[in-house]
């Protein structure tokens, strides 16, 4: 359900963002050149947006890649769970991390190599709770869709334990607030699903293996 009705004046954005340049260089075209659209909120960090996420406007974009380690699916359900519509923008083109931002729930992805104007579209689509998707979007969205799904205990595990900041077994169950018995069970459970040979997976394997699928994100500049 849409915050405000859609006779509201003004579409309310934020934006989430690390680096400056682009934060700023998007607001600022926005003020110049989108008439009925007012930039409310800038987040240099998801940990910024978060700390303010019951005050959000009318819609979020979002950055993919911040710096840390708190999986894209959760971020975009926060915000949606919070009210507003959220529309990615990344530099990030793998088809995997879009499927998995649209069935998240955004209504946009939207590449940063774009104009402008393709992001002033998507929030204005976003603001009536309308999807606004690319020809390249189209494209991920239509192929094929295989591979493993996690459960979204499952996914947490593996964002904290493979690609957060908890790297043991007894910091994950600690973040999470669960055993480290279940910690390893959630593990033990994903190892299977992505299990293709004899061999058990590594760690590193099994992360490659979740990177490949977009249930990670591989940031790098981190």
């Amino acid at each position: 359900m849409l915050r405000y009705p859609l006779s509201r004046p003004t579409i309310e954005v934020d934006i989430v963002e690390d680096h400056a340049v682009l934060r700023e260089g998007l607001a600022q075209w926005i003020q110049a050149n989108a008439p009925g659209i007012r930039v409310v909120g800038k987040f240099a960090s998801w940990a910024e947006a978060a700390a303010h996420i019951g005050a959000l406007s009318d819609v979020v974009v979002l950055d993919v890649l911040l710096g840390d380690h708190v999986p894209l699916r959760a971020k975009i359900q926060a915000i949606l769970s919070a009210g507003p519509q959220v529309v990615v923008c990344s530099s990030v083109l793998d088809p995997a991390v879009m499927r998995q931002a649209i069935a998240a729930g955004a209504l946009a992805y939207i590449p940063k190599t774009v104009a402008a104007g393709v992001v002033e579209s998507a929030i204005r689509n976003a603001a009536l709770g309308e999807p606004y998707i690319t020809a390249e979007v189209a494209a991920a969205l239509d192929s094929e869709r295989s591979g493993p799904v996690l459960s979204a205990r499952e996914h947490q595990v593996v964002s904290l334990y493979l690609g957060g900041t908890a790297g043991t077994l007894a910091e994950t169950a600690n973040v999470l607030g669960i055993s480290v018995d279940g910690v390893k069970k959630h593990l033990a459970s994903v190892r299977r699903k992505f299990q293709d040979g004899p061999e058990p997976l590594t760690r590193l394997a099994l992360r490659d293996r979740l990177v490949a699928g977009g249930w990670l994100v591989e940031d790098p500049n981190h």
